[in-house]
């Protein structure tokens, strides 16, 4: 078949019986790489097309792919296309609000999906409506895909060039996201243009981790990797060890990423020079140069001498990293090129099959994305008031229009037919194309996600902690500058200010999806600029948040009230303000400056502040007091009233005292009946509890996702321990109200205040242990939002730092699955508690690496909890 030829994907697929046992997927598991050879891909794609035209599915007709990369994805998306119809890729990770839109507007006849999703599906009415089958469920099961293959016919249709083989939505935040239907036609010229160039040959193997529901991938990863005889390689996952185990596995010798894993590579290399020491980092810094200058003078690539130990790790045949989806810094691209690898990049859209440009392998200018490849025409468009002009197309590869949106197709050509892309760029004298930004204020992240910032604030907004929040990107993630509401925070705590708000836009984000979620906020207590309509001045975004939320710039601006100099006169507040700019020698401190969020001062620093403000200058503040103070003028307001510390009451809780004999057999038999539940509905697994010594006191320190995590432990422990465990409990909940207080009380839970008074819990958890006692202990602090390991916080440090107690990592799993945080109820599932090697404390601190001996105990025990959540023994020695 000559690449000038295909006409439509039924000729691709078509090809693939002659390739005979070549392999043609390479999929990466837990039991190491399974391999699709092409005869076999033929085969399965003809019985699953058969089976969709026995159900009466062909032309006309829509199909939804609703699941992650995998062999049974691509076999079912070429069975829907082969049999005549229209597939409907899904972003796996597409939250329920986006599903049931795409849904109703595309309307399709049969939906393939994964167990994961059906019971998402059942929920938003959809399996009811139309027939659901899974991808990865049983094979002889009801919903299975493998239904599909029991016809023992095919029939193909005649497929047209102008048929529609994939209806994509571009990524939306609410509201129906825009269809965009491509055909057979063009998809097959981007394939066709992409051949043509020569980027891959017959004996490459493509490492693909990117989601085939989008374009880029789909065309540049699967279509021309398939069409030229070549290989794909599908790993496990996302992760780096998951990426590199299916390189290694799979002997790759070409990567297609987006600029993010592209830094993420660069991250693990430099962090992993810089972990050997001083010495080897500088050495590695000196060759990557001498191998960056040599590759500039002369094209050859001497860092894949330099660096082999860097290119074993990825299997030792990896030539090529190809970016696209974003743009990929010229930087950055010259470091990896430096590493060894050729770097090629190109530009394009959904709208576009995707390229419109690419840097070939023997021209390539880095910097640029390239010039256009075959059949495709290029002009910019001149903008008023802009430097650059908007980039517009044409081409057989470029879209006819959105999916039953007359409007917006309209607005997305000229009267003469080029394709507006929203880019703005310019053509060099060589006709590469060079990418400035866009014209509108979409938002592209590095993974070539579209983000409406507007729809997104007034969903973060919503909070009532939040009175203004504005969206933006920074180094590749979005962030936001908000201003808190004041009298909210100040009713909550105001020493909680930096948890409440983080927890905050963590709720709202766990029902968006991955992509629109708040990597990190800063604060203002200023209002945010607008023009005279209300209209946010976007542009200035940017520079405050890189400022630090521009308070200090508007406050340098901003002459003292009367009331302020007034509070400055005081000999008190002289004293106190002297003390800190010596603290904080690095920073301009203004009145409205946060401790909490501009200082970042956290509760365990809440506490050194305030022993020390007390020796200075004899004025002990309560905890109560610190909870009032949310910028430094409260702060001296609060130490000018405090008096002298001998003429207050202690600060902090009052001593926990452990329960009666009463109240501890009421807790027994709480605790029995949650041993019965956890182990009969959850089908609880417990590994290393016979390691547990039994008479030494232990500081349990279990991950934390989900509520269900405490019942966890209480159904692993031995019983034995169990009744001689505590437990430490965030007071928010566990001490909210009289019933579960009590509740608390009995079962042995003492309450933490981790942003009013950690100290308190901390000394009483120090306390038990000295008695005897275990207690378990949730170095988190918090649930985690996305299921992962969080960073621990310090306090279990400060804990530890003088215990003689053995720790005992402990790795609960499944307890998200069940119980996330977006979820009002648990379903029913499957938990396991995996007990770590109990380790001393002098064992941590002698791993752990940090300038103080908390430190050094935290880091290790969070190696050693992440250790053990990976299916190791947690011992990392």
């Amino acid at each position: 078949m000559g690449h000038e030829g295909l006409a439509a994907l039924d000729e691709l697929v078509a090809s693939f019986a002659a390739r005979s046992a070549s392999p043609a997927i390479l999929s990466s598991g837990p039991k190491g790489i399974e391999v699709v050879p092409y005869d076999r891909l033929a085969r399965e794609i003809r019985l699953v097309a058969g089976g969709l035209q026995s159900r009466g599915i062909g032309p006309g007709h829509r199909v939804m792919l609703f699941a992650t990369n995998s062999p049974q994805w691509v076999v079912s998306y070429f069975a829907i296309v082969c049999a005549g119809a229209t597939a409907v890729p899904l972003d796996d990770q597409s939250s329920g609000d986006s599903v049931a839109s795409i849904y109703h507007h595309a309307e399709p006849t049969l939906i393939l999906t994964t167990r994961t999703h059906l019971p998402d599906l059942r929920d938003l009415g959809i399996a009811e409506r139309t027939e659901c089958l899974s991808l990865d469920g049983p094979e002889s099961g009801p919903r299975s895909w493998r239904r599909l293959s029991e016809s023992a016919s095919f029939d193909p249709p005649e497929i047209r060039a102008d048929q529609p083989a994939s209806l994509l939505y571009t990524s939306g935040t609410t509201g129906t996201p825009k269809g965009v239907p491509l055909t057979h036609g063009n998809l097959a010229s981007n394939v066709n243009a992409l051949l043509g160039a020569d980027l891959i040959t017959v004996d490459d193997r493509l490492l693909m981790p990117l989601p085939l529901h989008h374009t880029y991938p789909f065309t540049v990863g699967l279509l021309a990797v398939l069409a030229m005889g070549a290989a794909l390689i599908l790993p496990s996952g996302v992760s780096g060890p998951e990426i590199s185990r299916a390189a290694a596995d799979g002997r790759a010798t070409a990567l297609l990423a987006v600029p993010r894993l592209c830094e993420a590579i660069w991250d693990s290399v430099e962090a992993g020079a810089r972990g050997r020491g001083p010495w080897p980092a500088w050495l590695f810094s000196t060759a990557l140069k001498c191998s960056m200058a040599i590759r500039r003078a002369t094209g050859v690539r001497v860092g894949r001498v330099l660096f082999r130990a860097i290119h074993r790790r990825l299997g030792g045949r990896m030539r090529m990293i190809g970016c696209g989806g974003a743009k990929l810094g010229a930087e950055l691209a010259w470091k990896l090129e430096g590493l060894g690898f050729r770097v090629l990049t190109g530009y394009g859209l959904t709208e576009t099959s995707p390229v419109l440009t690419f840097n070939r392998r023997k021209n390539a200018r880095l910097g640029s994305e390239g010039q256009p490849i075959a059949g495709v025409e290029l002009k910019i468009q001149p903008a008023t008031g802009r430097e650059h002009g908007e980039i517009l197309a044409r081409g057989p590869n470029v879209f006819a229009g959105y999916w039953e949106d007359p409007e917006q197709t309209r607005a997305a050509f000229t009267e003469d037919g080029w394709f507006r892309t929203g880019d703005l760029g310019w053509l060099d004298a060589d006709g590469y194309l060079h990418i400035e930004g866009r014209s509108k204020e979409v938002i592209v992240l590095p993974d070539g996600k579209n983000v409406l910032p507007e729809p997104l604030e007034a969903i973060y907004g919503e909070s009532p902690l939040v009175q203004e929040i504005a969206v933006l990107e920074q180094d590749g993630a979005l962030v936001a500058l908000l201003v808190p509401n004041e009298q909210v925070i100040r009713q909550h705590g105001a020493l909680r200010e930096a948890s409440l708000l983080r927890d905050a836009l963590g709720e709202i984000s766990m029902r968006l999806p991955p992509y629109q979620r708040i990597a990190e906020s800063r604060s203002t207590r200023t209002p945010l600029p607008r023009t005279r309509l209300g209209k946010l001045k976007r542009h200035l975004l940017p520079a405050l948040y890189r400022e630090g939320a521009g308070g200090d710039t508007e406050a340098e601006s901003t002459p003292l009230t009367a009331e302020d100099r007034d509070l400055l006169q005081e000999d008190t507040a002289q004293v106190v303000w002297r003390w800190l700019e010596r603290r904080y020698p690095d920073r301009h401190l203004t009145m409205d400056m946060s401790p909490q969020l501009d200082l970042h001062i956290d509760s365990l620093e809440w506490v050194s502040i305030t022993v020390e403000l007390e020796r200075i200058c004899d004025a002990h503040l309560t905890g109560e007091a610190v909870s009032r103070i949310l910028t430094l003028r409260d702060l001296l307001r609060e130490v000018e009233a405090a008096g002298h510390a001998a003429a207050r009451p202690a600060a902090g809780q009052r001593a926990y005292r452990p329960p009666g004999r009463l109240a501890q057999a009421i807790g027994g038999f709480v605790l029995s009946l949650t041993r019965l539940a956890v182990r009969v509905l959850y089908r609880l697994r417990v590994s290393g509890a016979e390691g547990l010594p039994a008479d030494t006191p232990l500081v349990i320190t279990p991950n934390h996702a989900s509520y269900l995590d405490p019942l966890a432990v209480v159904g692993a422990l031995p019983w034995r321990r169990l009744r001689d465990t505590y437990w430490a409990g965030w007071v928010g909940r566990l001490f909210a109200g009289p019933v579960s207080r009590a509740m608390s009380r009995v079962t042995c839970v003492f309450p933490v205040d981790p942003d009013r008074d950690l100290a308190t819990a901390i000394g009483t958890a120090r306390r038990l242990v000295q008695e005897g006692h275990s207690v378990v202990w949730f170095p988190e602090g918090s649930r985690s939002v996305t299921g992962a390991l969080q960073p621990f916080q310090p306090g279990i440090g400060v804990l530890l730092e003088r215990s003689d107690a053995l720790v005992v990592p402990t790795a609960i799993r499944g307890s998200f699955e069940a119980w996330p945080r977006n979820r009002r109820f648990p379903r029913i599932g499957s938990l396991s508690v995996a007990f770590g090697a109990p380790l001393t404390v002098d064992e941590l601190r002698e791993r752990g690496s940090g300038e103080s001996d908390v430190e050094r105990i935290r880091s290790a025990l969070e190696r050693e909890l992440a250790a053990l959540l990976a299916g190791g023994t947690g011992s990392v020695r």
